[in-house]
């Protein structure tokens, strides 16, 4: 059986990396599974935080192979992983993909390779690793469950799903005046279409978004384990993107066995999805800050030029 390889991004954090590497280590997968490591240029002063990093990649083994390609320039996460991803894609099916501050279950590897061969790209968008902390009914029989959010910290998709992406966003100004379409963008939580917008402004450079706006697009959930499969590490404030929280600890799932039952393409369950977004709705007080920039980008984007 071909595995699926694992694309893993790295910058200036030595410890974090040593401690993904450490866990992916662990999967029984590993040793069939093919290592490649981006490593985005430094940012002045950076310098030598990224040589410790470059210098601990070159000792890593035990995977079927280890490929490393180190960025002359940095290109900041987000470029980085559009590149990097697309560059695997000329040579595989589908993708496993990391950043450097996330710690996995010994059985993360299992559950995304059976994912990615239980599901079709034609049902599913992506396959996540990471699940938020929420209740899941004490009836509910399945290993997985299906939501319309993606993933960043852990997953996976196939070839067609990454390539129909529109990274540049044509459409964005006819879908952002339209409030029935942002609502149904924000089925996985209302804090998307903000993100959306200030991605659009340059406020922030996230991938993320724009390969969600794309599930939105063709209408194709994420499928989350229901016990995660991946731990950020990075929520301990060290990373560029995220500040220190402890909202988004969780526990991974490390049971010596690992006999996953998914849930069918279209099996939804309206509980699971109530308790998911609402676990990534803001607070009424940024919800009220948001809706006023909503409303000023929308009146700016009406405007006659």
């Amino acid at each position: 059986m071909n595995y699926a390889p694992i694309a893993l991004f790295t910058y200036n954090r030595y410890k974090h990396t040593r401690q993904t590497i450490e866990s992916l280590l662990k999967n029984s997968l590993a040793q069939e599974s093919e290592l490649y490591i981006f490593s985005d240029g430094a940012k002045k002063g950076d310098e030598e935080k990224v040589e410790s990093v470059r210098a601990y990649l070159k000792t890593i083994s035990g995977f079927k192979a280890v490929h490393i390609k180190y960025g002359e320039q940095n290109k900041g996460l987000a470029n980085s992983i559009i590149d990097g991803v697309t560059s695997l894609f000329q040579k595989y099916p589908s993708v496993i993909v990391l950043e450097d501050d996330l710690q996995t279950s010994p059985h993360f590897l299992q559950f995304m390779n059976d994912a990615l061969n239980h599901y079709s790209p034609n049902e599913i968008w992506s396959i996540a690793g990471y699940s938020p902390n929420i209740k899941i009914p004490s009836s509910y029989q399945f290993d997985s469950f299906l939501v319309h959010r993606n993933c960043s910290w852990g997953w996976a998709t196939w070839k067609q799903n990454w390539e129909k992406t529109d990274w540049n966003i044509s459409g964005f100004n006819d879908f952002f005046v339209d409030k029935s379409k942002r609502k149904k963008f924000e089925r996985g939580g209302n804090d998307l279409s903000i993100m959306f917008l200030k991605q659009q402004m340059q406020v922030i450079h996230s991938w993320s978004v724009r390969f969600n706006f794309g599930a939105f697009t063709y209408n194709l959930p994420t499928v989350y384990p229901v016990k995660s499969l991946v731990k950020n590490l990075g929520v301990d404030g060290s990373g560029t993107h995220m500040k220190q929280s402890s909202k988004y600890n969780t526990t991974l799932a490390t049971n010596s066995v690992i006999n996953t039952n998914y849930c069918s393409y279209n099996n939804f369950n309206t509980i699971i999805e109530h308790r998911f977004k609402r676990f990534y709705n803001t607070s009424l007080y940024r919800r009220v800050i948001n809706l006023y920039k909503t409303f000023k980008a929308v009146k700016s984007i009406k405007k006659p030029r």
